[in-house]
């Protein structure tokens, strides 16, 4: 992957951002993501802190079972069929299979399908900031498919923010049709 990503990923303010590459190892990470972790510290491996860490699971990953892990596992699953020679993602999966709090859950989606976490909404508790939800947005850069790239916004409190409506073309948002209207003027 290009460094350029690093840097973008640092320069990304008022949202937590990571990129990982197919193995959910964390390649850059800013300064807001790091803050989400109660030692300040991001994990070397997403995937692995998000279904096997304690802290993760009893801790920062509210209703984990139903939200995070219903997610995850599936992804784990896919990502194993896509790259089965690949060593590290068949141990990663072979550690949630055998753990008894991740295991069952593992066991459970076999048949569910993999789902892009791009647009979940989902309930956190923010090391610094409490409870509260993060609006995930995803993506894979090019030319490296297998990495993704992961902002997460946060909101504080408990009623569940609404999900962004999706992007489409032709329809212009309200803060570039406020800047169409709003008069130029130019210095001559």
């Amino acid at each position: 992957m290009h460094g350029v990503w690093r840097t973008v990923v640092e320069g990304v303010t008022g949202s937590m951002a990571y990129i990982a590459d197919r193995r959910w190892n964390v390649v850059a990470c800013n300064a807001e993501f790091e803050g989400l972790f109660p030692d300040g510290r991001a994990p070397s491996n997403i995937m692995r802190w998000m279904l096997l860490d304690d802290r993760a699971r009893e801790g920062t990953l509210l209703n984990w079972a139903e939200d995070w892990a219903r997610g995850a596992c599936p992804a784990l699953r896919q990502a194993v069929t896509d790259h089965p020679a690949d060593p590290e993602l068949v141990e990663l999966a072979s550690d949630v299979r055998f753990d008894p709090v991740a295991g069952p859950i593992y066991l459970a989606t076999a048949a569910s399908r993999a789902v892009h976490p791009d647009g979940a909404v989902r309930r956190v508790d923010h090391a610094a900031h409490g409870p509260g939800w993060v609006i995930v947005t995803a993506a894979n850069p090019l030319p490296d498919i297998d990495a993704r790239f992961v902002m997460m916004r946060f909101r504080p409190g408990t009623v569940r923010p609404q999900q962004p409506p999706p992007l489409r073309a032709g329809h212009a948002s309200s803060r570039r049709d406020a800047l169409a209207t709003t008069p130029v003027t130019s210095r001559s």
